[in-house]
């Protein structure tokens, strides 16, 4: 009983907001079978890496981002109408209702030149590419390729080989959409992933697409190392301070990017920044030459009242003379106190919308991180 209290006293992880990302590629060279065929090893793993990244506790990934239409030159502008964004259905309907509930009957109106595009703009994109990838088979026959080439596949049957072992060189980078940056580089050996494994290939079953790729343990193989290079990356990036965007200004409140997907709870406060971005030629069309916001500069801090599947809403608690924009940058102040109970929500948007407090914020700098805890340590 002693030993049973003690495993119920032990405390739960820290919740930590996941960081955006999307992928660029994976690049891979085919692999190339003594009977002339080939396989697509590089639309695999690009597959497998999606996969890794929607299962990882520190990435959220986004397949399509949240505008769908640039609004700046749109035809569609009433509020919450679906063909301006990439949401999920109930996301849809609740921004909607939100826009609705606070008069807006256009987003032409709210969305600024200059920012609105960094709503689409992942914190960090990730790309990278296998290097080597061999299959071992009896008596040291081999196929795949290496940094110098295709293996020639000497002595391998042209109908398949049995093999008993594969490994892979695999290297990932985090990098910034915006200046091309790296932000974090991993890489994972061909030591780190050889592994003893048993099956058969059948060469032209397997060049003609990737499900008998699938049932081998070869694709355990490529995920275990796919997995160990995002959690290089993932290592490496957990000082990085965590960010997300306006998605849309409802006065009383704001809409964020970012739901359940990054551990957004009720209760979070977050602190807003209007940044300044310069531009080669055309805003949001052009060469991005640098941009930002001072320290102490926030805007407004909201509170979180509604979490949605990749959107959230806050509301605006403290302001200064400054309106949020569309594309304004969001940093974490605090996340709610463990003890924190939510009020009482339901599924429409509250119909007495509070006033924000005027005057300058005042406020501590943000949590750095993406690791805060919930004691708000400021």
């Amino acid at each position: 009983m002693t030993m049973g209290n003690q495993k119920c006293e032990q405390k739960q992880p820290a919740r930590s907001l996941k960081k955006i990302v999307d992928v660029s590629s994976i690049t891979s060279s085919p692999i190339n079978f003594p009977d002339g065929s080939s396989f697509d090893f590089q639309y695999v793993a690009n597959q497998q890496l999606v996969g890794v990244l929607q299962e990882s506790d520190n990435f959220a990934f986004k397949v399509k981002m949240p505008i769908a239409t640039a609004p700046v030159n749109s035809t569609t502008t009433m509020a919450g109408d679906t063909n301006l964004f990439n949401l999920s259905k109930t996301d849809g309907a609740m921004m909607k209702a939100f826009s609705q509930e606070a008069g807006v009957s256009s987003y032409k109106t709210q969305y600024a030149q200059t920012a609105w595009c960094m709503v689409n703009v992942p914190q960090a994109r990730i790309a990278g590419s296998v290097n080597s990838f061999e299959l071992i088979g009896g008596g040291g026959l081999t196929i795949g390729y290496t940094p110098a080439g295709p293996l020639p596949g000497t002595g391998v049957a042209s109908a398949g080989i049995d093999v008993k072992a594969a490994q892979l060189d695999l290297s990932m980078m985090a990098y910034s959409p915006l200046t091309a940056s790296v932000m974090a580089a991993s890489n994972v050996t061909s030591k780190q992933t050889k592994t003893a494994v048993k099956f058969s290939i059948n060469f032209g079953t397997w060049s003609v697409g990737p499900s008998a790729y699938y049932q081998t343990p070869l694709a355990t193989v490529t995920k275990k190392a796919l997995q160990k290079a995002v959690d290089g990356l993932s290592s490496q990036l957990e000082d990085t301070e965590w960010y997300t965007r306006v998605m849309a200004n409802h006065d009383t409140h704001l809409v964020v990017v970012g739901g359940t997907d990054v551990n957004l709870e009720v209760g979070d406060q977050l602190l807003v920044y209007n940044e300044e971005y310069y531009w080669d030629g055309e805003p949001c069309n052009s060469k991005y030459l640098g941009g930002g916001a001072a320290a102490g500069s926030a805007v407004a801090k909201i509170e979180i009242d509604w979490v949605g599947d990749e959107i959230s809403r806050g509301k605006v608690i403290e302001q200064n003379d400054y309106n949020a924009v569309v594309g304004a940058k969001v940093k974490l102040f605090k996340m709610h106190a463990a003890d924190y109970v939510p009020p009482a929500a339901g599924v429409q948007p509250p119909s007495d919308g509070a006033e924000s407090t005027a005057g300058q914020i005042v406020a501590a700098a943000p949590v750095k991180g993406s690791s805060a805890k919930a004691t708000g340590r400021r």
